[in-house]
């Protein structure tokens, strides 16, 4: 497999758009009943609030049943706007759109601090708040008798008209699966499939959590704020009836069944959702009953729904060639920065984690931080990271104070970190976990542009990956997902993740824990050729052998005090360091 190979996995189907542009235009015209028309305009508006529902819960991990609610906003706001204001209606539906996506990003901040079962109840009083509006603000959404007269989309006077609503839904649906498709095959989703993995992992590489976890709100409560506006247009009448519990719940069960965080999922799932409807029609007091029942098959049978059960018999079989080992890094040099920490201080409640440590590491250096189990050795990578914040002390890089800084942040201004326990993103495969370290080379609209003309998309940020992976021996398992990797090679690409990221400073929390002697010495060999480039290196490990192997210095903790700094022959020969790992003789 050739680094061109490997850069040109992801690309818009292009195809499969202009078949479904076809299908659209000439739908209306084929000598079909109406009725069939009206099914493709209730499928259009309604997939385009499944498609956000996806990248909110498929992507980000988000739940929310609250959808109902911005579906209500939209839908009431574009009714308004066009009775009321007289606005065209493709302008109402614009802005109400737009009203949506306001109000989701509002719910999406003050949600941060929520999360899984919280998130979802905090949602769902949200979505009845807003039902409860709808019906008793009756001087503007008529309450219970609801918005009559809602004018349609109409651009002619002909037979046709229904055509009209179905080329402006149908046209909405295709943008927003285009952009949708986008966001899952790029950077986008990437870091959103991080942030649902672990947060934790999402923040130490950089990523701003918070802001993308409001954002991907956001944008799911204006895709539902226009699927509601769409429904108000093609009804002609918008009442609080339309906006219970039940459509929030039925949404969510077309994400679920389609398949969630998939391409096709969303269309699959709302093409069942209809089909359902149409099952249980004139039986309505059963419908929850059908959809819960469809909904535990699916999670039991198939937990990766629709999508997930196609690509079973559609999955191409990954093959790839064995390469060289020892390649070259893309880059000539890392640009070692030194590390001041300085009076570190770490309590748990009333317990001292760390006592007043002081430490430097000179840049381009390696420095092996060793101790006791409970030493505190983590607690102090944590503190240094960000992930911690220190009680007192302050940790600074060439200089500049890192104190203020997020792990995020931490992580921009040029600290990477390795994790004790592995934290791969098991959805990705291996290139576009170690893709995941990379700082963004291209704006967005560029980025898309190349993700739909095809081959160059990302191009070379998975050669630069992949050139990593050969440097540390495992180019070949680039397409391979993390959970199908030896534990060895697992630790190997969380190390070329870090690589990736091109630190000032590295930090590796027990490097190779767990690891057989042969691939402890592949680790070792990869750490000192990292020193040869230039980069500052601080690693814990409880391996004696392995860190006076690499390092050009050692510090060692017990019980959060640091006891000994120097060479490691100093270090192993002070008296201090032999009492903490082999207890102090109490024999005069």
């Amino acid at each position: 497999m050739s680094a061109d190979d490997v850069a040109s996995v992801n690309r818009a189907p292009r195809t499969s758009y202009a078949v479904a542009l076809v299908f659209l235009i000439a739908l209306p015209w084929l000598p079909i009943n109406g009725y069939w028309v009206n099914v493709a305009q209730t499928f259009s508006y309604t997939a385009i609030a499944v498609i956000g529902l996806n990248l909110l819960l498929g992507l980000s991990g988000q739940m929310s049943l609250g959808q109902a609610g911005f579906y209500a906003i939209g839908a009431y706001g574009s009714a308004l706007l066009a009775l009321r204001l007289g606005l065209p209606v493709l302008m109402a539906i614009l802005l109400s759109t737009v009203l949506a996506g306001l109000a989701g990003a509002v719910v999406g901040i003050f949600a941060l601090r929520t999360r899984g079962l919280y998130l979802a109840m905090t949602t769902l009083a949200i979505g009845f708040v807003i039902g409860i509006v709808g019906q008793r603000w009756v001087s503007v959404t008529g309450g219970t008798m609801g918005l009559s007269a809602v004018p349609g989309i109409t651009f002619s006077n002909g037979r046709h008209d229904d055509a009209w609503y179905l080329y402006v839904a149908g046209g909405f649906l295709l943008l927003v699966q285009i952009g949708a498709d986008y966001v899952g095959d790029s950077r986008i989703g990437r870091r959103l499939r991080a942030i649902n993995e672990s947060e934790v992992f999402a923040a130490a590489i950089g990523i701003r959590v918070g802001w993308w976890r409001a954002s991907v709100f956001a944008a799911s409560a204006a895709l539902a704020g226009l699927s509601g506006a769409l429904f108000a247009h093609q009804s002609g009448f918008v009442g609080s009836d339309a906006f219970s519990v039940r459509l929030s719940i039925s949404l969510l069960i077309a994400a679920v069944i389609g398949g969630l965080g998939t391409r096709t999922g969303a269309l699959l799932g709302t093409a069942i959702l209809l089909l359902l409807v149409e099952l249980t029609a004139g039986a309505e007091k059963y419908g929850l009953i059908v959809y819960g029942g469809t909904l535990l098959v699916v999670l039991l049978v198939f937990p990766q729904g629709a999508a997930g059960l196609f690509a079973r018999f559609t999955k191409r079989r990954v093959v790839v060639a064995s390469r060289a080992r020892d390649g070259a890094l893309p880059f000539a040099a890392f640009e070692g920065a030194s590390l001041a920490i300085r009076g570190v201080t770490k309590r748990y409640a009333g317990v001292m984690a760390l006592d007043d440590v002081t430490m430097d590491v000179k840049g381009g250096t390696v420095l092996g931080l060793i101790g006791p189990n409970g030493a505190g050795k983590s607690t102090l990578i944590n503190v240094v990271a960000g992930l911690y914040r220190c009680d007192a002390g302050s940790v600074a890089m060439n200089g500049h104070d890192l104190v203020d800084l997020n792990a995020d942040g931490r992580a921009r201004h040029g600290l990477a970190r390795t994790f004790q326990n592995l934290q791969s993103i098991e959805s990705l495969t291996s290139i576009e976990n170690v893709q995941l370290g990379m700082a963004p080379r291209l704006s967005i609209l560029r980025d898309l542009h190349q993700w739909w003309s095809g081959r160059s998309f990302e191009a070379e940020e998975r050669r630069t990956a992949l050139a990593i992976m050969d440097f540390l021996g495992i180019g070949s398992l680039a397409e391979v997902r993390p959970a199908e990797l030896s534990y060895g090679h697992r630790k190997l690409v969380e190390l070329a993740r870090a690589i990736a990221q091109r630190p000032e400073v590295m930090l590796l929390d027990e490097p190779i824990a767990g690891l057989n002697a042969q691939e402890a010495k592949e680790i070792a060999a990869a750490v000192l050729r990292l020193r040869s480039l230039g980069a500052t290196i601080v690693v814990i490990e409880h391996n004696m052998e392995f860190v006076m192997s690499i390092c050009d210095t050692v510090s060692v903790l017990d019980h959060g005090v640091l006891i000994a700094t120097g060479t490691p022959a100093e270090v192993q020969r002070d008296a201090k360091v032999i009492a903490a790992y082999l207890g102090a003789d109490d024999e005069p």
